[in-house]
């Protein structure tokens, strides 16, 4: 059932310990944007912007969350859980950060969401859920995002919004190794009909989300204000899309190639529209 989205602070002894392992969303230079120098377009383009990305860093808790859990049940190594355990915080950090940025940029937008099917839980053994968990989170949804805020952080940039794109990639430069060294682990240990299966997923999992890098012809001729959407931390439609699209490629359905989990030539054209 769907619900606002809507996150709660506790305060007290809970924020104390959060504030001793992610201090940096308090050191932010919080309260130095100044929205009268934006076009109003530009702002509510970013507004929405990252009301989605706060959503979407939530749903990330509840991703590595479902990673945890089937990491331990396939007898992952302990200080690969751990490390998976660990970015829960970050990701817990990162909402705070949007929210927090949304709010300086005038209010987060309305946004419904419901938890029941807020992220993927597979079934099947534990090494299963395992691998199709690392494929899905680590090896595709780490690395568009990753891909998006470097891309954003190449460009001029209000100061504001570059710390938090720094803050958020130093992270998301960690998580996007996971895949990596869960199939080096997982490699000896899965037959060349699971490598099938996990290149069936992959295929569903990058059609399902194709969307975000095939523009509809309203949302490719928009005449936003491109440059203040850059200043204020986004990326205008037309770019963000070629960036997602070029890292499919190059991030994701390449070095997957490389270990065996493989698309088909008519999976590929249709990914990529």
């Amino acid at each position: 059932m769907k619900a606002p989205f809507e996150i709660e602070w506790m305060g007290g002894a809970a924020e104390h310990h959060f504030r001793k392992v992610r201090p940096e969303p308090s050191t932010l230079p919080w309260g130095t944007l100044d929205l009268s120098a934006f076009a109003p377009d530009a702002v509510a383009y970013v507004r929405a912007s990252w009301t989605n990305i706060a959503v979407n860093e939530y749903r990330a808790v509840a991703s590595f969350a479902e990673v945890t859990r089937a990491f331990v049940d396939a007898r992952a190594p302990l200080d690969l859980i751990a490390m998976v355990g660990d970015f829960l915080a970050d990701e817990c950090a990162h909402v705070e950060i949007a929210s927090r940025f949304v709010m300086e940029l005038g209010g987060a937008e309305p946004r419904e969401v419901d938890v029941e099917t807020f992220t993927p839980r597979p079934r099947g053994t534990a090494m299963q859920r395992a691998s199709e968990l690392a494929l899905r989170i680590g090896c595709v949804d780490e690395a568009l995002s990753g891909a998006t805020l470097r891309e954003l952080l190449a460009m001029d940039l209000h100061p504001l919004p570059r710390a938090i794109g720094e803050a958020i990639l130093r992270d998301e430069s960690r998580h996007r190794r996971l895949g990596g060294l869960y199939f080096e682990w997982a490699h000896e240990k899965i037959d060349d009909a699971e490598r099938a299966r996990l290149g069936h997923v992959l295929f569903a999992w990058l059609d399902a989300l194709k969307g975000m890098w095939s523009l509809a012809p309203h949302v490719r001729d928009a005449k936003l204000p491109t440059k203040d959407i850059v200043r204020l931390g986004w990326l205008d439609p037309v770019t963000y899309a070629k960036v997602l699209r070029d890292a499919v490629v190059s991030e994701v359905l390449e070095p997957l190639s490389g270990i065996g989990i493989v698309v088909t030539d008519e999976e590929r054209a249709k990914i990529l529209g």
